[in-house]
């Protein structure tokens, strides 16, 4: 089998077709990675993001696990049973003070 010039040229042709698909392969790539590598930032940062938040979530969620317990209607019974106990002992006293006042301070007999 003989090579002559038609073989070479064709051969020199697929080399050339070849090493020019090897580099837009290769731009290709290296623009793909630079691709993946600007989506992965981003998806850090969305990562971070919703961190963010459920940690916000996760505070919201507590305080209002609280207030229900503070505002459930067996402690406000509670808490109003109380006031009007104490209300009550403030009333009484304020008598006990004010027969203590008249008797100290008014006209003795």
């Amino acid at each position: 089998m003989e090579f002559g010039i038609r073989e070479g040229v064709q051969f020199l042709t697929l080399v050339a077709s070849l090493a020019g698909a090897f580099a837009v392969v290769k731009s290709q790539l290296s623009r793909a990675m630079n691709d993946l590598e600007s989506i992965y930032n981003k998806l850090n940062k969305i990562d971070s993001r919703v961190d963010a938040v459920e940690s916000t979530e996760a505070v919201i969620n507590n305080q209002m696990t609280t207030f229900k317990q503070i505002l459930s209607p067996a402690n406000l019974a509670n808490h109003n049973r109380e006031v009007a106990e104490i209300k009550e002992n403030i009333k009484h006293l304020k008598i006990q003070i004010d027969r203590q006042y008249k008797m100290h301070n008014g006209s003795h007999p």
